[in-house]
């Protein structure tokens, strides 16, 4: 994995991002905050999930001590987790672009949120992190459709095509 594939990766990321958020800007609050029955109960619960795991990944990525997960209590509203989504999304993409070919390759020390010891290539975490978000994209797919709202296309091929 190179440089310039994470870059495109993230790139990519935050565009489906922006997509999913243009979904969810014309729906009600309470149909966010709508007990769905999914891995997290609601929209704003996966949204919130999502947003936690970029930031506890850039603080390990950067080497900051370890936080607490994000909770929907600490961004209680969809537009204060859009907020707190825009400042992850600024500090990611200022991290992902400092980054170096070595810097990428290197396997970088963390404390998972147990407490425990984990060593982890960059890259990969990198690439993980995209996955992620891509899973739980695809729930929320899901979950925009059950309230009767229109999910947006946010596949990989998408960007690339419109990319072109």
């Amino acid at each position: 994995m190179t440089l310039a594939d994470i870059q495109l990766l993230y790139e990519y990321n935050y565009w489906a991002k922006s997509r999913l958020l243009q979904s969810l800007d014309s729906l009600r609050e309470e149909d966010l905050s709508k007990d769905l029955k999914s891995s997290f109960p609601s929209i704003h619960a996966t949204l919130t999930h999502i947003i936690g795991a970029e930031q506890i990944w850039l603080q390990r990525f950067t080497g900051e001590p370890p936080q607490k997960f994000l909770a929907v209590q600490d961004v209680p509203t969809y537009a204060a987790a859009k907020e707190k989504w825009g400042h992850v999304e600024h500090d990611m993409i200022s991290y992902v672009q400092s980054l170096t070919e070595d810097r990428l390759r290197d396997v970088f020390a963390f404390k998972n949120l147990k407490g425990e010891p984990v060593s982890q290539v960059r890259w990969q975490a990198l690439q993980h992190l995209v996955n992620h978000g891509t899973y739980h994209r695809g729930q929320l797919t899901t979950m925009i459709r059950q309230i009767g709202g229109t999910p947006p296309n946010a596949d990989l091929i998408a960007f690339y095509r419109q990319k072109k």
